[in-house]
């Protein structure tokens, strides 16, 4: 059965039984962009998928994961509160998750394991440099957050004090 979900451009997005699904979650959760930009290249694609704002409030994150991987989602995407949550509740992370201790991304694996990952620090540096900014030297960082300690570990994998 194929269902039609209207968009903010007039077009119709098709989404089937066989769906890739995908989502951010946190707490609050209704302000993120994520959707919206996600959204508008599966359907400028043509993919077969949705990626669906999901308000998780904390301490039911385990819970809440646990879910999505049953009902078929390939992974999520995470914010406040819940990246060094999400961090502990992996089986497997990629070496910036690792130094950071926080995870924004996480991957379902075919075989039931969540992999976890850290992308906000890449992102940061990634930022930078495409307006012409090469860190160097010291640098201060302001936050604790997740966020805060992918950005600190990126700058120390630069070579910033």
């Amino acid at each position: 059965m194929t269902t039609a979900a209207a968009t903010d451009t007039g077009s119709v997005q098709r989404i089937t039984g066989a769906a890739t699904l995908a989502g951010v979650v946190g707490w609050p959760v209704a302000h993120s962009r994520s959707p919206l930009l996600h959204n508008y290249w599966l359907r400028r694609y043509g993919i077969d998928g949705a990626y669906v704002p999901l308000a998780v409030p904390p301490g039911q994150l385990a819970t809440a994961l646990h879910g999505l991987r049953v009902a078929g989602f390939r992974g999520v995407n995470v914010t406040i509160p819940h990246k060094e949550e999400a961090f502990a509740l992996c089986d497997d992370h990629d070496r910036s998750a690792l130094r950071a201790g926080s995870a924004n991304t996480l991957v379902f694996l075919a075989d039931g394991r969540i992999r976890g990952l850290s992308t906000d620090g890449a992102g940061f540096l990634g930022n930078l440099q495409a307006h012409g900014v090469r860190p160097a030297g010291r640098a201060l960082v302001l936050g604790a957050g997740g966020a805060a300690r992918s950005v600190v570990a990126a700058l120390l994998d630069q070579g910033v004090e």
